[in-house]
């Protein structure tokens, strides 16, 4: 590998890009716009980690190009192409250990929460995971806000960035943050390229194809496209009409606290300050009235179309599209017009 970079060793703040299927997730520019912030504040250098198969540079750097991603490292080898454990460990560790930031932000995606800890245990570094946010807290502390307890307690520390301590690897919930581009005119990243070692013989797992994830039982997080029932549903039978819709979009189903509490649909299915936040490019929500705990969940969506027989639920005050009226009449329309 050719050496890592020369900045001010544990002055600078990266970004790990996550990246599928040749893109960058939607995830890393959450990552970015957050990891700006605190480097902004903090006076230090932004750079970007981006793992790939030599073949996509060109694209990734495109696709980074509106989000400000400061200078970007490309660790490149075939085997980075798509994400295994034992190749991404391999190529990343040494890269640290070289010149190690002063944090590193790793989305907490199914990937990201399969290699942070064994990242930051391998290159010597401080681990906090599932954070909300990071802020100056006077002086050289960070103060940090993390998830715990299955998301139902949020704990505050205090960090000394810089000090004695190792340097900090952090996992950031995703659809949390903004992931808007900063700036749509920039120009293509600065790009540095290194050409990772991985050993062959250290690969346990080699990736042969990629099957799309079947979104009955795909994690909400990670899901493109929701539809999500609430009370309004008015029953288990009725929440038929929300599992119907969703199979006809190939999205995931949701369900809201109270839905869940009524046992209409799983725990895991909750999307709220309770349950789970997601972020979809689509989040269909029907028979959900839009309680504060719920829209902390679900807000940062792309596109969010509410069906409420209410014309004053609060849901309407986030949706990108609102319609008023019956959702058991409605659903079952759009999906037989979806199927054609």
């Amino acid at each position: 590998m050719t050496p890592a970079p020369e900045t001010a060793a544990r002055r600078s703040v990266w970004v790990l890009a996550e990246c599928a299927q040749g893109h960058v997730q939607k995830v890393t520019f959450e990552l970015l716009g957050d990891a700006r912030k605190l480097a902004s504040l903090r006076k230090a250098p932004l750079e970007t980690v981006l793992p790939c198969h030599p073949d996509q540079t060109a694209r990734l750097l495109e696709e980074l190009r509106p989000h400000q991603a400061g200078r970007v490292h490309v660790l490149q080898h075939p085997a980075l192409a798509s994400y295994t454990t034992d190749a991404f460990v391999s190529a990343l560790e040494p890269f640290v250990r070289a010149a190690p930031p002063l944090l590193l932000f790793v989305a907490a995606t199914a990937n990201g929460r399969d290699l942070a800890p064994r990242l930051a245990a391998r290159a010597g570094l401080g681990f906090f995971p599932n954070c909300l946010t990071l802020r100056p807290a006077g002086g050289e502390h960070i103060e940090i806000t993390r998830v715990t307890h299955g998301g139902g307690v949020h704990a505050q520390s205090a960090w000394l960035a810089g000090g004695e301590g190792p340097p900090l690897l952090v996992t950031m919930k995703p659809g949390v943050a903004d992931a808007s581009p900063a700036n749509p005119a920039a120009p293509l990243p600065d790009a540095v390229r290194h050409d990772a070692v991985i050993a062959e013989d250290r690969l346990r797992v080699r990736v042969l194809d990629h099957l799309p994830a079947d979104p009955r039982i795909q994690d909400i997080r990670e899901a493109e496209r929701i539809v999500s029932g609430g009370r309004g549903v008015g029953s288990r039978e009725g929440f038929a009409a929300v599992e119907d819709l969703a199979d006809a979009l190939h999205a995931a189903v949701a369900a809201s606290r109270v839905a869940v509490d009524l046992g209409w649909a799983p725990y895991e299915r909750q999307v709220g300050q309770t349950g789970k936040t997601v972020a979809p490019q689509l989040y269909v929500a029907a028979g959900i009235s839009g309680a504060s705990h719920h829209l902390m969940g679900m807000r940062g969506s792309e596109k969010i179309v509410a069906i409420n027989s209410d014309r004053k639920a609060p849901i309407f005050s986030v949706a990108h599209l609102g319609v008023v009226g019956n959702l058991h009449e409605l659903l079952p329309a759009l999906a037989r017009r979806i199927r054609g």
